[in-house]
C-alpha cells in the first residue's frame, strides 16, 4: 500500500508531538524523515521514529530544547542543540547559514550537544536549492573498526555534498563511512534476510552474515578499507573536534541515559557560486559535466548512466505523484512508534 507523502508526514509529526516535541520541531522531524523515504533512503526515513521516541521517553533527549547561539559572525555560526533533537537543530542552523551565505563566498556552521540528524544529504540539498554548493556531515558514537582493529573505534560519520545543476536540478552525494548504513542492516534483520560477508563483524571481531548482530554489538567495517577510515576522521575533525562536540567515545548518539548529553556534533559549509563567475555560469558548466559523464560508453546490460542524486530525484517525483511504499521494517518501526505514544 502506498501512502501519500503529506499523510505520512502529518502522521509522523503527530507521533512526535505525542512524544512531547513542540509542533514546529515535530513537523521538521517528520518532513526530513519522509523526504528520505521519498528518495528511497528508507534507512533514514520513518524507520527512525521509534528510536527517537525511545530516546525522548528515557530522558536521553530533551524534546523541548531550543537552539542556543554560542558565537556568530558574517560568515560563521556556532550553536548548541542543548541536548535536543538533531533534526530541528540542524534545520534551523542550515536556514541561518543559507541566509549568511547570500553575501559571502564561503560560510560555515557547527552544532554541538545534538543527536542523530537524519540523512546528511537533506541539508546539503537545502543549500543546493538555494543556489549554493553545500556540505553536510556529522559524527556518531564509535560504530566502525579503524584499519587493522577488531573493535569499533570511530563513528559511521555521514558526509554529503550537493550543488545546483540547472536543468538537472542538482548533484547530490550522500554516504556513511561503513560499507553500508546500519539502517540497511536493520531492514535486513526485519525481513529476516542474511547480509553479505564483509559488511560487519560480530562483537568478537569475526565476520558474520546474520543481520541480527546489529542489535548485539556488531562492528561495522569502513568502506574502501583505509580510505573510509581517513574520511571518517575528516568528518570527526570538523563535526567533533572543531565544533566543540563529543569526540570518538565521547559521543553518545541515540542517547537513552537520562542526565547524559549525547553531544553529537554536526558541521555545515557553503560555497556561493555567485562569487566564482556567477550562478548561471556555474550551473551551465555543471550541465556540461553531467552530460559528458552520462554519455560515456555503457557496459553490456547497462541501460542508463546516472549522475549522483538522479535516482533519488526520480524516486522523489514518483513518491510525490503516487505516494510512498514503505518496506516491512519501516512499517514495523512505525507501528512500534504508535504504540509507544498510544496512537
Amino acid at each position: 500500500m502506498k501512502i501519500p507523502m503529506n499523510e505520512l508526514a502529518a502522521h509522523a509529526g503527530e507521533l512526535m508531538e505525542r512524544a512531547g516535541v513542540p509542533e514546529p520541531a515535530a513537523r521538521r522531524v517528520a518532513e526530513t524523515l519522509v523526504s528520505a523515504d521519498a528518495r528511497n533512503i528508507h534507512s533514514h526515513g520513518v524507520i527512525r521514529l521509534a528510536r527517537y521516541i525511545d530516546c525522548i521517553r528515557s530522558g536521553g533527549i530533551r524534546p523541548e530544547a531550543e537552539l542556543k547561539i554560542i558565537d556568530e559572525g558574517p560568515a560563521f555560526l556556532r550553536v548548541s542543540a542543548n541536548g535536543g533533537l538533531g533534526i530541528p537543530a540542524s534545520c534551523e542552523t542550515v536556514e541561518r547559514l543559507i541566509a549568511k551565505s547570500a553575501a559571502m563566498p564561503l560560510a560555515a556552521a557547527s552544532v554541538s550537544h545534538s543527536d542523530h540528524y537524519g540523512a546528511a544529504g537533506y541539508y546539503a540539498m537545502k543549500c543546493a536549492e538555494a543556489g549554493l554548493i553545500g556540505f553536510s556531515m556529522s559524527n556518531t558514537c564509535p560504530l566502525i573498526a579503524v584499519t587493522g582493529a577488531a573493535a569499533a573505534g570511530i563513528g559511521n560519520n555521514p558526509f554529503a555534498y550537493a550543488a545546483p545543476a540547472g536543468k538537472y536540478r542538482a548533484v547530490l552525494f550522500d554516504i556513511c563511512m561503513s560499507v553500508v548504513a546500519s539502517g540497511k542492516i536493520m531492514l535486513a534483520a526485519a525481513d529476516n534476510r542474511p547480509i553479505p560477508e564483509g559488511w560487519i563483524l560480530d562483537k568478537y571481531g569475526k565476520p558474520i552474515t546474520d543481520p541480527q548482530a546489529i542489535y548485539d554489538g556488531a562492528i561495522m567495517l569502513p568502506l574502501g578499507g583505509h580510505k573510509g577510515y581517513g574520511l571518517a576522521l575528516m568528518v570527526e575533525m570538523l563535526s567533533g573536534v572543531l565544533a566543540g562536540a563529543g569526540m570518538l567515545s565521547g559521543v553518545n548518539s541515540w542517547n537513552t541515559v537520562p542526565g547524559r548529553d549525547a553531544d553529537t556534533g554536526h558541521f555545515f559549509m557553503t560555497i556561493n557560486p555567485a562569487f566564482f563567475g556567477g550562478l548561471d555560469n556555474f550551473t551551465a558548466r555543471m550541465e556540461k559535466v553531467i552530460e559528458e559523464l552520462t554519455s560515456a560508453p555503457k557496459l553490456d546490460g547497462v541501460e542508463k548512466i546516472y549522475y549522483p542524486g538522479e535516482l533519488e530525484f526520480i524516486s522523489e517525483r514518483r513518491a510525490q505523484a503516487e505516494g510512498i511504499e514503505l518496506p516491512e521494517g519501516s512499517v514495523s518501526e512505525l507501528e512500534r512508534a504508535e504504540k509507544l505514544v498510544g496512537a
